[in-house]
């Protein structure tokens, strides 16, 4: 009997361990500025390579939304919190003028369905005003609840 329970003990142990160390890492968006098309892409490449799910849950803006691409669909879901704004790149210096390279650059990192939805929706032609994209009309990543599961 004893050396049941200790089995018992040591297979239970074991699965704590196991679990916890293979504990889901999750990378939350509440409020994505965007910024730099160049930062952002590095950024989200380190984000695919070290998290498993990455979670909208607000606001992700301009080059913020190359996550749609860089880090895969099937391991984004956004919450009813969560939307998108895209807009054309402009000059990093305050002037707002048309940056066709940056532009060019944000639309290639998009997962296909994504860019097809930007390019429908002319989302990358002006630098103003924003198209928004709310959670109740994402249908190319899931949804998940505002705490972030599915």
């Amino acid at each position: 009997m004893y050396r049941i329970l200790a089995a018992a003990g040591m297979f239970i142990f074991t699965s704590m361990i196991a679990t916890s160390a293979f504990a889901e890492k999750i990378y939350y968006i509440h409020d994505g500025p965007g910024g730099s098309v160049v930062e952002h892409y590095a950024k989200f490449q380190q984000v695919a390579a070290e998290y498993d799910r990455v979670v909208i849950d607000g606001r992700c803006k301009s080059s913020c939304t190359m996550v749609l691409g860089l880090v895969p669909l099937a391991r984004i879901c956004i919450t009813p919190r969560g939307y998108f704004m895209f807009h054309a790149a402009h000059m990093l210096n305050g002037d707002r003028t048309f940056n066709a390279r940056g532009t060019q650059n944000m639309l290639n990192a998009y997962a296909p369905e994504v860019r097809d939805w930007v390019l429908r929706h002319h989302a990358l032609e002006h630098v103003d005003p924003y198209t928004y994209l709310y959670a109740r009309d994402v249908r190319f990543i899931r949804h998940c609840s505002a705490k972030g599961t599915t």
